[in-house]
């Protein structure tokens, strides 16, 4: 797959003795990001993982003075279950981010989809047991598809009893200034 976004020219791994350093740590970066963003575009969006892996990500960046009603919100995939469903990331999403100030940034849905950025100044994504980031996962015979659509969003079965998902795409994510891998 092709992508027009840049190759990022550093990429580096850091490790934290615990999930509270490393959280802290990132929600520290991303706010330095998304704070650059809204100065120069008046506007930030960021797009997040679901899962346990974010939360006390979330925890940490939503206390931080942000402009949160100009920051928009996008999870990177979304489980096809019902909006009031309790395994939606967007249901953790509200629960575990927009709380407090930062319950002012708009939260665009997948599903249905809602208008999403062409792009993302921060990503954060996390990683399933099975390596899935996003709803990408290896064994989904979606997978390839996903990998080379020119859309923003796919929809992809998933092995087993789990409910289908749908997922930014490859093409979306890289299409942001940062992008994070937190995973434990």
């Amino acid at each position: 797959m092709q992508s027009d976004a840049p190759i990022p020219d550093t990429a580096f791994l850091r490790t934290y003795a615990t999930r509270q350093a490393a959280s802290h740590a990132l929600a520290d970066d991303v706010f330095e990001t998304l704070t650059e963003a809204l100065a120069a575009m008046g506007r930030a969006a960021l797009v997040v993982s679901g899962g346990t892996s974010p939360v006390e990500f979330f925890h940490a960046l939503r206390r931080l003075p942000l402009a949160w009603e100009r920051v928009t919100i996008i999870p990177s995939d979304e489980r096809v279950v019902p909006l009031d469903h309790p395994d939606r990331n967007e249901a953790m999403i509200r629960r575990e981010l927009l709380q407090g100030p930062a319950a002012a940034a708009r939260l665009v849905s997948l599903i249905p989809p809602g208008e999403i950025p062409e792009r993302f100044h921060a990503v954060v994504l996390g990683m399933g047991v099975d390596g899935h980031t996003a709803s990408l996962f290896p064994s989904s015979p979606d997978l390839q598809a996903a990998l080379e659509s020119d859309d923003a969003l796919h929809r992809l079965s998933v092995p087993g009893p789990e409910a289908d998902r749908v997922s930014l795409t490859p093409r979306a994510l890289l299409s942001s200034r940062r992008i994070d891998l937190l995973f434990f």
